[in-house]
């Protein structure tokens, strides 16, 4: 009978780990999803959409509340007929306070990003950027909270 108990514990123990582990799977690959479509969105010039994907306390280092960032955003993208997001290196790291059930899901998101932008056919100007950013779930969708941003060398 006691064998029987151990196994069973070890069966429940091992069904939550493997359901814990395929809600993470399913959460990084929802943000993966939510990553490429506003990349689509600045590439197709469709910056009022951008606002979908910015949590209301949305910041970028301390510069830009959400409102002015957005018309940063329209600026750049009104600037460029032409624009191409390559995303590499890119890691998310989710963050979950397992002991407050209450506490909000973020992840925090690294990339090095290549920005072209261009008036014609060809690219006129170019940056890459090292990218860290912070999402967060509302309303069960996920929202950049944070934004930040470096020029790399090169």
């Amino acid at each position: 009978m006691k064998n029987k108990t151990i196994l069973l514990n070890f069966v429940i123990v091992l069904s939550l780990l493997t359901l814990v582990s395929c809600e993470q799977r399913n959460d990084i690959n929802i943000l993966n999803q939510r990553i490429d479509k506003l990349v689509n969105i600045i590439e197709e010039h469709k910056e009022q959409a951008i606002k979908n994907y910015l949590s209301e306390d949305f910041s970028v280092t301390n510069k830009f509340n959400k409102a002015q960032f957005l018309l940063f955003a329209q600026y750049h993208i009104n600037r460029n007929k032409g624009i191409f997001v390559s995303v590499r290196n890119k890691i998310i790291i989710l963050n979950e306070n397992n002991a407050d059930v209450t506490a909000d899901v973020t992840a925090d998101v690294t990339a090095d990003v290549l920005l072209l932008g261009s008036n014609e056919w060809l690219p006129e100007r170019g940056r890459m950027y090292s990218i860290a950013s912070r999402w967060k779930k509302e309303s069960g969708e996920w929202v950049m909270s944070r934004l930040r941003w470096t020029t790399k060398p090169g």
